[in-house]
């Protein structure tokens, strides 16, 4: 194995007082599902046609010289009586010329097929047709369908505020069928012909399914925990116009996830001195962590992992776009530096709303698993490691799910740890408050020193998790090169 020197730590500039940083910060990363029911609508749609040829030449002919005879008529197009009756008698029937006294005058309705002063006239055909749309439940806006994972389907729903609205949903669908009908239309493969909504006839509801929305969680570095949410992943600002109401329990939802400082939070900080004093010794206190004083260190580093800086400090959850590339490029400078590591993985999950709620989390497993299983053989499993009751979610992600009543670590502490390999331990308390949003604050390493100390940690505590987790522990130990105790 390769020996690490130390880590290397890069303080950014000295802050001046009185100074606001608006910066954004990434604490993170929900999926949430969006109630949506089908609908099936039967409609008329009026479609621009044309006249047959020689009807459009006798309008345009008529158009020119309104009143013109029609012995003038048939011997400017060279017919004789019998094609020129049919002529007129197509023309007349349709409404759009008028005959008195053997001369020929345009009617309203054949003006009117004379658009924007378009010497071609243009007429309209009703066509029926019928449509399967969907629509989400809160906003009435389209929603197209789409098969979801077992994962997905288990994830937190937005709640419906307009219960009315979702239930007597088939009286509001014509006017909203009519309000985003060009948005529903565009699917018409035959886009170049010209139609537009003429009537809605009956509409009938069909299967209810979910859609998925997208809910990025950001602070600022100066107001972490006064977070909001943003739906750009999800939606551009023009389709989010039309979709108010999801965009409300969107925020909602949000809100719903604050919390206040736990009673226990020192001791999980505690953990991270810990696992990584040297790395922390400018931070370490009498009485623990100097929490505040770290966040605003760790926010101003780089955070890039190398051979010399082996142990970085990381804000939010793993789950955000920056900390997963830096949890990745931990795992693979970590395998570059040993011998072939085959080991599985194993995640203490924090007992806070909404954890681990996004389809990221089966992805990055199953990335982890092809990065650190042996070519050819079976991928490694991953554990989950949680306190109180198992969210929905928790068991379609994981190989195998271990639950404790009473866990006897803090219940804001996440560890995800690979033996040997890599380790991230982060606690999810509000910062520099007592009541607002969790914000993950932690270290990130593949020092085998931290590593060693953060396996010896779980292996310690897997009995807790009863019996069918006990028997990771013997596994565990043996893939420690040096255990190192840690203190509880």
């Amino acid at each position: 194995m390769v020996v690490a020197n130390r880590p290397i730590l890069t303080l950014k500039a000295p802050v001046v007082p009185g100074h606001q940083d608006p910066a954004p910060l990434d604490i993170g990363v929900l999926d949430v599902l969006l109630p949506c029911r089908r609908f099936n609508i039967d409609h008329k749609v009026a479609v621009l046609g044309r006249v047959s040829l020689t009807t459009e030449f006798l309008l345009r002919l008529v158009k020119s010289a309104d009143g013109i005879s029609e012995d003038q008529a048939a011997g400017f197009f060279g017919f004789d009586q019998r094609d020129m009756a049919f002529v007129l008698t197509e023309a007349d029937n349709l409404g759009y010329v008028e005959r008195r006294d053997g001369r020929l005058w345009l009617t309203a309705e054949g003006m009117s097929l004379f658009r924007d002063g378009s010497l071609e006239p243009e007429i309209f055909e009703v066509e029926k047709r019928s449509l399967s749309v969907g629509f989400d439940l809160l906003s009435l806006a389209p929603q197209p369908p789409r098969p979801l994972e077992l994962f997905e389907l288990k994830l937190p729903e937005l709640s419906v505020a307009d219960q009315e609205l979702a239930s007597e949903a088939s009286r509001a669908i014509p006017q909203a069928f009519q309000r985003h009908y060009l948005e529903v239309g565009a699917r018409d493969r035959s886009s170049h012909i010209k139609r537009s909504l003429y009537s809605i006839d009956e509409v009938v509801a069909g299967a209810r399914f979910s859609g998925l929305v997208r809910l990025n969680i950001r602070g600022t570095m100066d107001a972490p925990s006064a977070a909001e949410v943003d739906l750009d992943d999800w939606r551009p600002d023009y389709e989010r116009d039309d979709r108010k109401a999801i965009v409300q329990a969107a925020i909602r939802f949000v809100d719903d996830l604050k919390t206040s400082k736990s009673s226990d939070a020192d001791k999980a900080y505690g953990y991270l001195l810990e696992f990584a004093p040297e790395f922390l010794k400018d931070f370490a206190r009498k009485d623990g962590l100097a929490i505040d004083r770290y966040y605003r260190e760790a926010r101003g580093r780089t955070g890039d992992l190398r051979s010399d800086r082996q142990t970085v400090p990381i804000i939010g959850s793993l789950m955000t776009r920056d900390n997963l590339r830096r949890l990745i490029e931990a795992i693979g400078l970590s395998r570059q530096a040993q011998d072939e590591v085959v080991s599985d993985v194993f995640w203490l999950a924090p007992n806070v709303p909404g954890w681990g709620a996004t389809r990221i989390l089966p992805d990055l497993l199953r990335q982890i698993k092809r990065m650190i299983g042996p070519d050819g053989a079976a991928p490694p499993a991953s554990h989950l490691f949680y306190s109180g009751r198992a969210a929905p979610h928790f068991s379609p992600a994981f190989n195998s799910c271990h639950g404790s009543d009473y866990p006897h670590v803090p219940r804001t502490l996440e560890v995800v740890l690979i033996p040997r390999v890599v380790a991230a331990v982060t606690v999810h308390e509000p910062l520099l408050t007592n009541f607002g949003h969790a914000v993950p604050l932690g270290i990130l390493s593949y020092d085998s020193k931290v590593v060693d100390r953060v396996t010896s940690f779980i292996s310690q505590h897997l009995h807790h998790y009863g019996s069918g987790a006990e028997h990771h522990r013997d596994n565990l130990l043996g893939v420690v090169a040096e255990t190192r105790t840690v203190p509880l």
